[in-house]
This record gives structure tokens, sequence and C-alpha cells, in this order.
């Protein structure tokens, strides 16, 4: 979210938190689009150093264009606010992981398929990856939030069993985090 905040700042001039409820969102999208994009045109593997590559690769000019805005930021008050939104999000991926640790299991409704996306992406090295149920096919399905959930398993380096537990916290605490960002604004 930090490493992305001079652009959301850019993006969202008017919002009280100067866009940084949306910093951690445009980061995890853009990173993520820009390593399937590498994947689909077979310019580099889906691995840990294409995701660290990507994401240092978009901070830098993220860091030219818009570093001035950090400036901006620091003379600002908006810090306090930022250090608020930050324990918000922090306790609602506490308190849903919390929750969702009374019942881990991957079972029921279409966890088992999801699940079974996120693993079949992870052994992929280019895309699109190949479907879990049609052997040898590609996948014929949306599979770019399973794919997100990949790029953050890999680039955490976290079992999948975990982190799939861990995206619906964070889910949970994304949603709040935004809703917080945008009643304050208004």
């Amino acid at each position: 979210g930090l490493c992305f905040l001079p652009l959301s700042v850019h993006i969202f001039p008017r919002f009280l938190d100067k866009g940084y409820g949306f910093a951690k969102i445009l980061g995890v999208v853009i990173v993520s689009y820009l390593v399937f994009l590498l994947g689909i045109f077979k310019l580099a593997p889906f691995s840990h150093s294409t995701i660290y590559a990507v994401f240092f690769l978009c901070f830098i000019p993220i860091l030219f264009f818009y570093g001035k805005n950090y400036k901006q930021i620091l003379k600002s008050k908006v810090i306090f606010l930022l250090i608020i939104e930050e324990i918000i999000f922090f306790l609602c991926l506490l308190g849903w992981s919390y929750v969702k640790g009374f019942n881990p299991e991957i079972y029921g409704l279409e966890k088992y398929m999801d699940f079974g996306f996120v693993n079949t992406i992870l052994r992929s090295e280019y895309f699109p990856p190949i479907d879990m149920w049609y052997s040898g096919l590609p996948i014929n399905y949306y599979y770019f939030g399973h794919f997100i959930t990949a790029v953050l398993t890999k680039a955490s380096n976290i079992p999948s069993f975990i982190t799939y537990n861990l995206m619906i916290a964070t889910l949970f605490a994304l949603c709040f985090f935004e809703s917080f960002s945008l009643g304050i604004t208004l």
C-alpha cells in the first residue's frame, strides 16, 4: 500500500486519506495483472522472481513520477489517519482470521473448486493454466481473483491451504477498509 500511495494520491487527490484506502488494491491488482500478461504472452514464467521484478519495476516509475506526493503526505496531517486506517485493517484481518480459525476446512459450496483453481495456477508456469477437471485443456472460466490469491501465495511463500483462508480474511478487511475510506471522505 505504501509503495502505491503516490499513485493513489494522484488518482484520488480529494479523498481525505489521499486515496490510501485504495493503494493496497491498486498495488495488488496492477502487479497481478502485469504478471498475468507476462504469463499469457509467455515472456516470463509465473515465479517468485517475476512477481518481485514486476513489483519493483512498477515502484520505480511511481516513485520517479509521483514521489513528490510522499512529501505532500508527510507535510499534511494525513499520517494520523493512515495509522488509524492501518489499525482498522489489521483488526479486521485479525478478527476474521480468528473467526475463520474455528472453521478452516475448505469444504462446501465452491470452496473446493476455488482452492483447486488456486493450486492449479500455482503449479502453472504460463497461462492459461490447465483445467483440473478437463485434463489437458485450459481453464475456460474466469479466474483472475484466484490468480490474485495465487500471486499473494507465491509472493509470501506460505502454503496455499493457509493463504486460502487468509485471503478470505483479507477480502473482509479490504472491504471494511475501503468502506471506511469512502465513508470518511463522504
